[in-house]
């Protein structure tokens, strides 16, 4: 059967999975909404969303976020009655009102709320481990211009940020998806210890995770080059073979 999707966002990774989905017979995007207009004025006019409203009236089965955290808190009233969601911008859920509010409307409608890896290895580990871990630490390192910093007068590795998740999904909401990602499969966002660094002298996306625990003890080194303004190489595709997962995971073999 067919499966219809809207996607919300159409920047760099949006028009990617667009794109990408443009050859699978299984899949129809039925719905694209960008809260920058222009950015979806190459489609098709009534594949566009005006506003998230809009969303609500489509036959979808799934809706993908791929905008901002600010645009999930926006899609609350309409994504779990609606649809099922994937969402890519994690840092949304740092705030635990909006988080336990979300999920009990997911349950409440029937709904499931999928969380992609995205940029990152290790989720399911951690999750399961989950119970016996003592500390999960997570230090990213990118160019400033990737941090959203401009005119830069950095001119060697600058520690930015070193605390809570919690704080650094406040600060940093567009670029701290990753640890964002492992507060939630882990010790929740107060727990979880970020560290955030500007380097001008890379064009890489590099996450150093390093989890110690009762009887384990985990570092991962996760790198990938840049290739949106905020986006590594790496991401894209990783979110389009979730997203086929999830759309696929009644057949045959299904790693999840």
């Amino acid at each position: 059967m067919m499966k219809n999707i809207g996607l919300v966002g159409f920047g760099f990774i949006g028009s990617f999975l667009f794109e990408r989905l443009k050859d699978n017979k299984e899949v129809s995007v039925k719905a694209v909404f960008d809260p920058l207009p222009q950015k979806t004025k190459s489609l098709d006019s009534q594949l566009v969303c005006t506003d998230l409203a809009e969303l609500a009236s489509r036959p979808l089965d799934l809706i993908v976020e791929v905008a901002h955290a600010d645009v999930v808190k926006a899609l609350l009233p309409i994504i779990t009655s609606n649809a099922d969601l994937m969402v890519a911008s994690m840092t949304c859920f740092s705030d635990a009102e909006f988080r336990n509010r979300t999920e009990q409307n997911a349950i409440k409608n029937g709904r499931k709320i999928f969380l992609p890896h995205g940029a990152i290895l290790g989720l399911d580990g951690l999750r399961d481990g989950r119970t016996l871990l003592d500390s999960v630490s997570i230090t990213t390192t990118k160019h400033p211009k990737s941090l959203g910093i401009t005119n830069s007068q950095i001119t060697k590795p600058t520690i930015l940020f070193e605390g809570s998740t919690q704080e650094a999904c406040s600060k940093f909401p567009r670029n701290v998806n990753v640890h964002a990602a492992f507060a939630l499969a882990g010790l929740g966002f107060e727990a979880t210890h970020s560290v955030i660094i500007a380097d001008p002298n890379t064009n890489k996306m590099h996450h150093r995770i390093e989890v110690q625990g009762r009887g384990l003890s985990w570092n991962l080194e996760i790198e990938s080059f840049s290739a949106g303004e905020v986006t590594g190489s790496y991401t894209p595709e990783s979110l389009y073979q979730s997203l086929i997962t999830i759309l696929s995971k009644d057949k045959g073999f299904c790693i999840v």
